[in-house]
């Protein structure tokens, strides 16, 4: 009976000793993972957005019909309005675009976006040796998947951007500011973060002094 009593009292004390190292090690390494799973996230994420603008974006589209151009008497543009229902399509394209391509991440189908945005392999796990701080060993052991959830939709606002450009020149940018909350998660923690950027998608050139425009927010 004392024996067992004896038995009873070492395997408490080893699960107190093994939950209390399994906390240190979690306190000192799960930061470490969750900034290195952040980064990929993000760099992922950008990759993908970035990567979405493609020329077959705009197969259909008469990207010159998307400026409705005021001029004055004397044919000088005074104004610049961007035709709403041709933004629309375009955002409506990309955002969902964007949006298709990071569930597929969700779900765990990595092959096929590794071959469509030739993102390498390793970036979807977490190398062994960040637990050692040695790159060396970064090959040893298991890789730990990075999984991550997004939280809502991908939300896009169109920016315009007006520069001079030469002499009596005004070069105009209109861009997709592409946004989306990510839950990035590990097997203890998680952590939202929002990986934002920004997308030119054309580029026009307007004889005559800078203009005005106008267009609407889009989401």
């Amino acid at each position: 009976m004392k024996k067992i009593k004896i038995i009873i009292i070492i395997i408490i004390i080893i699960n107190i000793i093994v939950l209390g190292l399994l906390k240190i090690i979690n306190k000192k390494v799960s930061p470490i993972i969750m900034d290195y799973s952040i980064g990929e996230i993000k760099r992922i994420a950008t990759t993908i957005i970035n990567r979405s603008v493609t020329d077959e974006t705009f197969n259909d589209i008469d990207m010159n019909s998307l400026f409705i151009i005021n001029k004055n008497s004397n044919e000088e543009v005074i104004t610049i309005t961007l035709d709403n229902r041709i933004i629309n399509i375009i955002t409506n394209r990309i955002s969902d675009e964007c949006e298709d391509n990071l569930r597929k991440i969700e779900e765990g189908k990595y092959k096929e976006i590794r071959d469509k945005f030739n993102i390498g392999e390793d970036c979807f796990y977490v190398p062994s040796g960040l637990f050692f701080s040695n790159s060396l060993l970064n090959n040893i052991g298991p890789k730990i998947p990075i999984t991550f959830k997004m939280i809502g939709n991908v939300n896009s606002e169109i920016v315009s951007d007006v520069k001079e450009y030469g002499i009596n020149n005004s070069l105009i940018t209109i861009s997709l500011e592409i946004k989306v909350e990510l839950m990035v998660i590990l097997p203890l923690s998680s952590e939202i973060v929002t990986v934002s950027n920004n997308v030119p998608f054309i580029i026009k050139l307007i004889q005559g002094k800078i203009p005005h425009i106008y267009g609407g927010l889009i989401n």
